[in-house]
């Protein structure tokens, strides 16, 4: 079981440790305001013990225990998929109690709008994962 780190902002965890200079550019990514100023308010954490597993494992290993156990109903993995791929997506968590719905992927820009909108229960995890690209990737409504 992966342990989620007890932040206050909603965890982008990484997962991939081969690219420093990568990892850097998707945190710059995803703290740039939209053209509306809206942040996503986030908190960047490594776990090396994620390392080389693959997204289904990775959620797994998260329990659904949200809002009993965690502060947040999501969590971002940059994975090795996010890190391999050009428009580098991050796997997406879902963390709710009782809601079944699967992880998905996201552009690095759309941490915001996920973030801020399942922070204030405007938006449920499932709309997001339902927007997803045929691919799987959320890549905005």
């Amino acid at each position: 079981m992966a342990r989620l780190p007890a932040t206050f902002s909603v965890p982008v965890v990484r997962a991939d440790f081969r690219d420093d200079g990568g990892w850097e550019r998707l945190r710059a990514e995803i703290v740039n305001p939209t053209p509306e100023g809206f942040l996503a308010d986030v908190e960047f954490v490594e776990d090396r013990e994620l390392t080389g597993l693959d997204d289904t494992a990775i959620a797994a290993g998260y329990p659904r225990a949200y809002p009993q156990e965690y502060r947040h109903p999501v969590v971002f993995v940059v994975d090795a998929v996010t890190v391999s791929l050009p428009e580098h997506p991050l796997l997406v968590v879902n963390l709710n109690e009782g809601d079944e719905t699967g992880p998905f992927r996201a552009l690095p820009r759309q941490v915001q709008a996920i973030e801020n909108n399942l922070s204030i229960a405007n938006m449920d995890f499932f709309e997001f994962a339902r927007a997803a690209d045929p691919d799987g990737v959320f890549r905005g409504f």
